[in-house]
């Protein structure tokens, strides 16, 4: 089923770190779009829940350095 979550977004402090992430998440399978919002420290992604969870979305940012919390 076609879901759209926001997600609090810790540890990201430039748009470079938001790009990182984003671009990230993009590549996953089962991902259609991800935006963010840097001054709420957000990111929102449109995703299939039956190809992937939001703990693989989590997995994939938090081996990036920074802290996903779902």
């Amino acid at each position: 089923m076609r879901r759209l979550n926001y997600f609090m977004l810790k540890g990201a402090k430039t748009e470079e770190d938001y790009k990182k992430v984003k671009s990230a998440i993009e590549k996953l399978d089962g991902v259609f779009k991800v935006d963010y919002e840097m001054a709420a420290e957000v990111v929102g992604v449109e995703y299939d829940d039956r190809i992937i969870s939001k703990e693989q979305i989590k997995t994939v940012v938090d081996s990036l350095g920074y802290t996903l919390i779902v």
